[in-house]
């Protein structure tokens, strides 16, 4: 559908989070008040009220795929031979979700639910689901103009921009449940272009380090063999797998059947993987992937050359949460740009 534009004053959009929490589970983002001291820390999580909910802020150091590839779920379970599979079949909202989340949404959705092989258990939490956008707090991290991903075309339900100085927000209506939430008297009429100026100057913002992405498949691949830069690499990183868990496009998974003696019962659990741990390539016949060198070319390999062969987008929407998380502060950004000098034409 063609996306309309009403507005909402911030008063009446925290009313409107309330009223959803009538009739959903709501997640959203709020400040991560861990027994750590920490500045801009955010996560998302089920909210008891609209004032929890911060309307400003930086990206959560989890993403929010977590409600559709939860980091770990019991697929079914077993007992006396009979298979019970266990469904979510209850409808939440996401609220808060910025434009490069929205973006990996659609980047999962391709491989989980638009491929040869869908995820049920995917499809099911995407039908269940309404996204409701905000525009971004951009930090030193984030690097999604880059990516082409600073903003959300598709993919959401509603999406808020804030008007600067006025307590407003711009709604961008996205679908048809977006055009039904909308229809409530919260929501007032605005004009088409003053709405398209507002979001034009959100996306007005620079980013710290720049990167070109033309070509990069192939720059990647050329640069495989390359002792000097990925042996360097392997030097510094400690393959914690800190840079895949926080990623939002990254889908990897382990698969087990848990039970116990002094239970009939027993599951058969997913859980997220890494590929940049050494158990992800531990096999009858040893580990084809033990140096950490290889584990982490092999992470950036398939971001920015699998992906795009595959489904036509990187693996990535540069959110800058791998270099925030990095304790020994390796930066895909600085990477690109020595693949390009070295390799680029």
């Amino acid at each position: 559908m063609v996306n309309s534009y009403k507005k909402i004053q911030k008063r009446d959009l925290l009313d409107f989070i309330n009223d959803l929490m009538k009739e959903y589970i709501v997640y959203g983002p709020v400040e991560n008040k861990g027994p750590v001291d920490a500045d801009d820390e955010f996560m998302f999580k089920k909210i008891k009220s609209a004032e929890e909910v911060s309307l400003r802020h930086a990206p959560s150091m989890i993403p929010p795929k977590k409600y559709f590839l939860p980091n770990k779920e019991a697929l079914f379970e077993i007992q006396d031979s009979n298979i019970k599979e266990l469904k979510e079949e209850e409808k939440f909202v996401i609220f808060g979700v910025h434009a490069c989340d929205i973006n990996s949404f659609l980047i999962l959705d391709k491989i989980f639910a638009e491929g040869p092989f869908n995820d049920p258990y995917y499809e099911r939490r995407r039908e269940n689901s309404i996204i409701i956008g905000v525009n971004s707090e951009p930090t030193e991290y984030c690097f999604s103009k880059s990516m082409e991903k600073k903003k959300a075309e598709t993919g959401f339900d509603l999406f808020l921009t804030e008007i600067p100085d006025e307590n407003e927000y711009i709604v961008t209506i996205g679908s048809e449940i977006g055009e039904k939430l909308a229809s409530e008297n919260k929501f007032r009429s605005v004009e088409k272009g003053f709405a398209e100026k507002v979001i034009e100057k959100s996306l007005e913002w620079e980013e710290e380090i720049t990167v070109e992405t033309q070509d990069l498949p192939k720059i990647t691949h050329q640069s495989f063999g390359d002792e000097d830069i990925w042996g360097e690499l392997g030097e510094r990183c400690l393959g914690c797998g800190n840079c895949t868990m926080v990623c939002p496009c990254c889908n990897c998974f382990d698969i087990k059947d848990e039970g116990s003696l002094e239970s009939p019962k027993a599951s058969r659990n997913r859980t997220w993987n890494a590929c940049t741990l050494l158990e992800f390539a531990e096999v009858s016949g040893g580990n084809f992937r033990r140096s950490i060198k290889s584990r982490y070319r092999n992470w950036f390999y398939d971001k920015f050359n699998i992906f795009p062969k595959e489904i036509d987008e990187f693996g990535c929407v540069g959110c800058g949460r791998c270099i925030r998380s990095c304790p020994v502060d390796i930066d895909p950004r600085e990477i690109i740009r020595e693949l390009r000098d070295k390799y680029g034409e």
